[in-house]
Formats: structure tokens, sequence, C-alpha cells
């Protein structure tokens, strides 16, 4: 491993510690960590793509970067659909209709 490939894991310690910090350590980050869990991982591998476009070429970055988004898709798009449903039956609740078949 050449001395980029050192500072890349080295970054990536320290990023990861100062975002478990965050989660941790705030109230902002306590609510994101239990309430909206994907946005955490969204953000986690953002700081992490970060990194690697400083050290890989283009086409490589690019490589990776298309594999994390098409992988992340489906994730992504059923947490938002997740939250959805809880949003409307919360509102189903607070209009005094307790039945969630609607």
């Amino acid at each position: 491993m050449d001395a980029n490939g050192y500072l890349g894991l080295a970054l990536g310690f320290i990023w990861g510690t100062l975002w478990v910090l965050f989660l941790k350590g705030t109230e902002a980050g306590r609510f994101l960590a239990l309430r909206r869990t994907w946005i955490t991982v969204v953000v986690g591998v953002g700081g992490d793509l970060f990194i690697l476009f400083w050290l890989l070429d283009l086409r490589s970055w690019l490589m990776v970067l298309a594999v994390v988004t098409v992988s992340s898709i489906s994730i992504i798009a059923g947490s938002l659909i997740d939250e959805l449903q809880d949003a409307q039956d919360l509102e189903r609740v607070l209009d005094g209709d307790t039945d969630k078949a609607g």
C-alpha cells in the first residue's frame, strides 16, 4: 500500500469517529440514528466517497460512485415508502380513525 492508501485509511477512521461522535453525542444525531437510520448511512457513505474522490483517479471514482448509487436506490426508496406509511398512519390517528385499513 502506498502513502495515499494509508492516508485514505486514516481519513476514513477520522471521518467514522467524528460521525459516530455526532450521532451518539448530540440530540440531532441520536434522533437520526434512532428514527432516520437510512439518512445516517447515506451521509456516512457520502463522507467515504468524498475521501475516495481525492484518492482515486476520476474513472475509478466514478465507477465506485455508480455502484454505490445503484445499490442504494432500493433501500432509500423502501425507507421513504415506510416513512410515508408512518405519516399516513399518524394522520389517520390524529383524525380519529384508528383503523389502519383506512
